[in-house]
């Protein structure tokens, strides 16, 4: 999971937010920080025949996390989601010295350990817990996290009604440094700059969360979500040639929206997230590997867009890709089968700031007398732009996405 990035208007309701609750007792007697209730009134109380049958597996990948840390999640998990709806919580070790297998399992007959003798990396971890998995519903979760309140229902029973759905919660925020602290995350949507980086914004300060109705996400955080089996291994999900750490939100954004599904985020499924800064991951992330992923990516998925990717990214040009064939082979059958949109497409119906940034990005740290280089500096927590989308703009182009969108449902 990457940072959370936000802005200044953003930063300052957070920072109300944090106020308003940080004096509040934590109770642990649970054996994890119980958080406050950050749901918004009106979320709708499921029964079980609501899920239809579906039940969920929760796979958890980790490497170096603390024992606090997993155990606080793994024991929030158990208190706030309903055990008929979970088949088995998996957890990953991606090559850790100790799998910490006997001390999960105590805490579950649920419980499910795999351990890799080294170090494989996100994706493929969370791909091994795919191929164990045994129930319709994949929840990818981190080992970090706490849940709160019927947080799995709502995420469920989105998946029931829109089978080709991802549904995320909203990211409530854990201090790197404080695992008790649990601070209500302000509104906002998922979504990429030029460079691939994933940030967090609301433009115009239109979006809420303060409601209980869903609303769709541009993008994916990638590392807490829900979504059906068959559409995830359909999909073709992930690359297995991306290495270590990096760019599985991107790839599940670029084919989740661009093959005939959708991302949502629903408001009344929250979860705590220890958003942590590099300096406090557990884990070495060397930043030339995110950059080869992520143009593994840009070669298919933005290949009619790749002088923005370039422009920003100037240092993958030269990186030199190895076993693309399956991945290619994959993109085609896609587009054969499912008939997935290009990139103009997601621009012109989906990433309304990305489509506008497009002529606008530059680069902070290009040479002087290169036409990229930002004139000014870049939007607080940005690295393209040194500007952002107008209100009037973002709402023209979303409602024109729209009158498309209403036009091509009434053909068929």
């Amino acid at each position: 999971m990457a940072r959370l990035v936000l802005s200044p208007l953003l930063m300052l309701l957070f920072l109300n937010t944090w106020v308003s609750v940080i004096d509040a007792a934590v109770d642990i007697s649970r054996g994890f920080p119980y958080p406050p209730d950050a749901r918004p009134r009106g979320c709708q109380k499921y029964r079980r025949k609501d899920f239809a049958n579906h039940t969920a597996s929760i796979i958890i990948p980790w490497l170096g996390e603390k024992w606090k840390h997993m155990e606080g999640t793994m024991k929030a998990l158990l208190f706030f989601t309903p055990d008929s709806l979970v088949d088995e919580y998996i957890w990953i070790s991606d090559g850790n010295k100790d799998s910490k297998e006997e001390k999960l399992k105590a805490l579950s007959p649920k419980v499910k350990v795999y351990a890799f003798p080294e170090r494989q990396g996100l994706m493929r971890a969370k791909m091994k817990g795919v191929e164990m998995a045994t129930a319709p519903v994949l929840v990818f979760m981190e080992a970090h996290c706490r849940p709160n309140k019927d947080w799995l229902q709502h995420l469920l029973h989105r998946v029931v009604l829109h089978p080709r759905v991802l549904a995320m919660p909203v990211l409530d925020h854990i201090p790197p440094d404080n695992w008790e602290g649990y601070f209500p995350t302000p509104p906002g949507h998922w979504r990429y700059e030029w460079n691939f980086n994933l940030i967090y914004t609301n433009p115009g300060g239109l979006i809420r969360n303060d409601l209980p109705e869903v609303y769709s996400s541009p993008g994916t955080s990638g590392g807490i979500l829900a979504m059906r089996k068959d559409w995830f291994l359909k999909l073709g999900l992930f690359d297995p040639g991306m290495r270590e750490w990096g760019g599985d939100h991107m790839e599940l954004t670029m084919k989740v929206w661009r093959c005939g599904g959708s991302i949502e985020i629903v408001p009344c499924s929250r979860m705590g997230h220890l958003f942590r800064e590099p300096s406090h991951r557990p884990y070495d992330v060397d930043v030339d590997t995110v950059v080869y992923n992520y143009k593994r990516l840009a070669e298919l998925w933005a290949k009619d867009h790749l002088d923005y990717f370039y422009k920003m990214k100037p240092e993958a040009v030269d990186m030199r890709l190895t076993d693309m064939e399956q991945v290619i082979d994959n993109y085609n059958s896609l587009e054969n089968e499912l008939g997935c949109k290009d990139m103009e497409w997601y621009l012109e119906n989906i990433d309304h700031e990305m489509a506008w940034e497009k002529d606008r990005i530059c680069h902070p740290f290009a040479r002087a007398d290169d036409p990229i280089k930002c004139k000014g500096d870049p939007v607080h927590g940005r690295w393209t732009v040194t500007e952002t989308i107008p209100t009037d703009e973002y709402l023209r182009r979303k409602r024109a996405a729209e009158e498309r969108m209403n036009e091509y449902e009434e053909e068929l």
